[in-house]
């Protein structure tokens, strides 16, 4: 069962577990899911997550059995209430999460992702909640090694992981995504050697 008492706080931000029970959680993934800014990060497909029971068996299955196979997975970041602290009072505002897929077609070190609503862009809540979980996930789980994947033409994304200090390692063929052309990104001090984490170690034409 997800802890509903975790969180990760930050100067602006609560970090905390998707709760499949929560009615509001699962509002909050119709929405996002469904923001053209979301559908076009996922490669144009409107998503299948439009009502509130489709939501509901994803974070009760999907996202749960993730973070029971891996420790970690995907979870909601939310806004303080500055009048009233508590993560009971904060807002929904999007999500962040490190994933790593299943065998075969996994990498050795997980990948970041994130995503938020369209009002709260470009306000620096997305690194603030990336950061907070990279450093969660080194301190308490021993996790060194981050991954940045997405689709080329999402200059948001490449902006996040720069702002991260992730470096840049060209374009590579993702697996894990069915053998796409993606954008690769590196925590810093890992391998120059990507083949090691089971990424092509050259970088595509």
């Amino acid at each position: 069962m997800t802890d509903q008492n975790f969180y990760i706080e930050t100067p602006r931000l609560y970090i905390s577990h998707l709760i499949p029970e929560n009615d509001a959680h699962c509002d909050f993934i119709v929405t996002l899911y469904n923001t053209p800014e979301f559908i076009t990060s996922i490669g144009g497909t409107p998503t299948s997550i439009t009502t509130r029971k489709s939501a509901r068996a994803m974070l009760a299955g999907h996202v749960r059995d993730t973070h029971a196979r891996l420790g970690y997975g995907t979870y909601l970041v939310s806004l303080k209430d500055p009048a009233s602290p508590g993560l009971t009072s904060s807002t929904p505002i999007g999500t962040v999460g490190l994933m790593r897929g299943e065998e075969p077609n996994c990498y050795t070190a997980p990948d970041l992702g994130f995503a938020i609503l369209t009002e709260h862009m470009r306000k620096g809540y997305t690194k603030e909640a990336s950061q907070a979980l990279i450093d969660y996930v080194d301190s308490e789980l021993g996790i060194k090694d981050v991954l940045g994947l997405h689709n080329p033409e999402n200059t948001a994304s490449s902006a996040v992981f720069r702002s991260l200090g992730f470096e840049d390692r060209g374009l590579r063929s993702l697996k894990v995504f069915g053998g796409v052309l993606g954008q690769v990104w590196t925590k810093p001090g890992m391998e120059s050697d990507l083949s090691v984490y089971g990424l092509p170690s050259e970088t595509a034409a």
